[in-house]
């Protein structure tokens, strides 16, 4: 297998991993019953939290290479509000790490170009933080957008 096919088969694996693979269906008596296997949707806060992954992989691209930073993105502030995977997200461990996200990003576009890097490496470290409670599948995928 070549080298893209591997990379393309692990992100494949990776990014519906706080996914649960079954599907809600409503049986009879109005009680909801799971479906194993049924083919997974993304929830809302996962296909936001993929959004947040390329944000953050362009940001760490151009700053590498000295470059602006891209629009500021403005719709993540949805991740307090997106529906997430069923049963994956507890508000009282997750709201706070959303709310130190938001504030990160805001800092990373509030920083001086010279010391944006460290702020890019703080706001993956609270990403990591936040995944090593909430979900921990993405955290291979988290721990190669820091910059060294």
């Amino acid at each position: 297998m070549s080298r893209p096919t591997i990379v393309s088969a692990l992100l494949s694996l990776l990014l519906p991993a706080c996914s649960t693979g079954d599907e809600q269906r409503p049986s009879e008596g109005g009680a909801t019953t799971y479906v194993a296997g049924a083919e997974a949707k993304a929830s809302e806060l996962a296909q936001l939290m993929r959004e947040m992954t390329s944000f953050a992989d362009s940001v760490q691209h151009r700053l590498e290479e000295g470059r602006e930073l891209p629009p500021y993105p403005a719709h993540f502030k949805d991740m307090l509000t997106a529906e997430p995977t069923p049963g994956m997200v507890d508000h009282r461990v997750y709201d706070p790490f959303a709310f130190a996200y938001l504030h990160q990003v805001d800092s990373l576009y509030r920083t001086a170009p010279a010391h944006r890097q460290e702020v890019f490496n703080a706001v993956i470290a609270g990403c990591a933080a936040c995944h090593g409670q909430v979900c921990p599948g993405p955290l291979v995928r988290i721990n190669k957008l820091y910059l060294r």
